[in-house]
């Protein structure tokens, strides 16, 4: 998967209100990436839904939650990594981390151009399941 890029406007409502480890954690398709964004609205801030994806994207599972040292991880799964199969054209560049709890985009990864899809196509989002999705130090 691309690097991760984090949201900056993530960062406060992160540490202040999203309990990382019981919330509700998606993953979403984006053409856009906004660092000043604060609310993930599906079917506006990703893809709306065509072609086989969902407007807000996939519901994650959370493996762990856990600290250690200081060192706070995230660990999210599907189980598996999540993949879309298309019936049409897509397309997006960014791959969007968001709590659909509080609504708040964390973070995205770039893939550094747009991917289009055909209909068969399939995209699987690889999710870290050692380092998790991020750290809090």
């Amino acid at each position: 998967m691309a690097a991760y890029v984090k949201y900056t406007a993530g960062v406060e409502p992160l540490l202040e209100n999203i309990n990382s480890g019981s919330d509700t954690w998606k993953l979403a398709l984006s053409n856009t990436f906004t660092v000043g964004d604060t609310t993930f609205t599906p079917g506006t801030t990703d893809l709306a839904t065509a072609s086989g994806y969902t407007a807000g994207g996939v519901t994650l599972t959370t493996s762990s939650a856990t600290q250690s040292g200081g060192v706070y991880k995230l660990v999210l799964a599907t189980p598996g990594s999540p993949t879309w199969t298309f019936s049409g054209a897509v397309t997006f560049r960014y791959v969007i981390l968001w709590d659909s709890t509080t609504s708040t985009p964390v973070g995205s990864w770039d893939y550094g151009s747009s991917i289009t899809t055909v209909s068969g196509d399939t995209f699987t989002a690889t999710l870290d399941g050692t380092n998790g999705v991020f750290q809090v130090t």
